[in-house]
């Protein structure tokens, strides 16, 4: 079995040409990726991608030197005693519990995608997963604080072009700009669409003031209303039974899941392969969802190597969780320099049967997108 020679991450960018894509958190300007490589001694080439935390040259930077040891020399099927090393030695303890965290959940997913393609099988036959086609929402930067009939533009592009009928909308800007904008595209598309929302953490006023109109607009889940340090919040606004709960993109691996569950804090779970640790550490998360008797609806990240992964993930975790699809209409980290993920066809996800995660990159052209330092969201005053 071929063991694995070579670790390296760089971080690659994509400036949005139009205009900042403007959310509660700030505007963001770019798009960021960490992208990390696994090459084993047959020539064997897996990539993975990590969240950027807002520094993808720091993430990268601990890829390229302390998680090397860890890695190198491993063979390329050995997910769980890297995650085991990685938690034992760095997650827990060392005081950068986080970006070893983004950092293991690039290099996890890219050893799924080099052991994938030494067996010549897509990953998530490996997991033991069957299903290969999901439902799906859109979501992404493109819904974002635009006036209500912007939006609902927006939206019709999805249905029409796409095919798609359930979206997210971003709120977070005030109670009554995000009504107007909720309840115009409720209006204009009735109950034939499934809309969710997402706070973003819900910086600017406390969502739960909106929460009984939300409900009565038929919304299916309000995401990340306050900030992860307070899990007793998002239980506290589940208990009043006006529309779910959902959040776990900026929580950690399975042991912080496991903590919010216990506190009745969430009904929909939402871990995102590219930051809780990768695919090995979000199966962790699946089961506790599963468990719990949760919606399990992943977080995406940037590019299609996340997106490709969180389906392998969706299959080995029962087929049942529903994927949030990208709908921004230029992506080239999703079909251009990397390519070759989810299928998105008439509101559906499918995954192809190539093997790994199935994605191609273009190294070459990938030049093309030079990464940037510092966060992808300015400071706003």
């Amino acid at each position: 079995m071929p063991r694995i020679t070579a670790l390296d991450a760089r971080v690659v960018s994509y400036r949005f040409d139009d205009r900042p894509r403007p959310l509660s958190l700030g505007s963001a300007l770019r798009r960021d990726v960490v992208l990390v490589r696994v090459v084993c001694e047959d020539g064997t080439v897996g990539y993975g991608e990590s969240f950027h935390g807002h520094a993808g040259t720091a993430v990268a930077e601990i890829v390229n030197s302390t998680m090397r040891e860890v890695v190198v020399g491993r063979e390329p099927y050995e997910t769980v005693d890297v995650n085991r090393e990685t938690f034992d030695r760095f997650v827990l303890s060392a005081g950068m519990s986080g970006g070893f965290l983004l950092a293991l959940s690039g290099i996890d997913i890219a050893m799924w995608d080099a052991w994938g393609k030494v067996r010549g099988e897509p990953v998530y036959r490996l997991l033991g997963g069957s299903v290969t086609d999901f439902a799906l929402y859109g979501g992404g930067f493109t819904l974002g604080f635009q006036p209500p009939d912007e939006l609902a533009g927006e939206v019709r592009r999805m249905r029409e072009r796409l095919g798609w009928r359930a979206v997210k909308l971003r709120i977070g800007d005030s109670p009554e700009r995000d009504l107007a904008r909720v309840r115009h595209v409720r209006e204009v598309f009735g109950d034939e669409l499934s809309i969710m929302v997402d706070a973003n953490l819900g910086h600017r006023y406390d969502v739960a003031r909106v929460a009984p109109a939300l409900a009565e607009l038929g919304v299916e889940w309000l995401e990340e209303p306050y900030p992860p340090g307070s899990p007793a919040r998002f239980a506290a606004l589940r208990a009043r039974g006006l529309v779910p709960v959902a959040a776990g993109e900026n929580l950690g691996g399975a042991h912080e899941f496991a903590d919010w569950i216990d506190r009745g804090a969430l009904d929909v779970v939402q871990p995102d392969v590219s930051r809780v640790g990768g695919i090995t550490e979000a199966l962790r998360i699946a089961a506790l969802a599963r468990a719990a008797g949760l919606r399990f609806a992943p977080h995406i990240s940037h590019s299609a190597l996340n997106h490709a992964a969180t389906l392998h993930l969706l299959s080995a975790a029962g087929g049942a969780g529903i994927f949030e699809a990208d709908g921004t209409v230029e992506n080239p980290f999703r079909d251009g320099v990397l390519r070759g993920g989810p299928v998105l066809a008439d509101g559906r996800a499918s995954l192809p049967a190539r093997p790994g995660l199935g994605v191609l990159v273009d190294e070459e052209a990938l030049g093309r997108y030079p990464g940037e330092r510092g966060s992808p969201f300015p400071r706003t005053r």
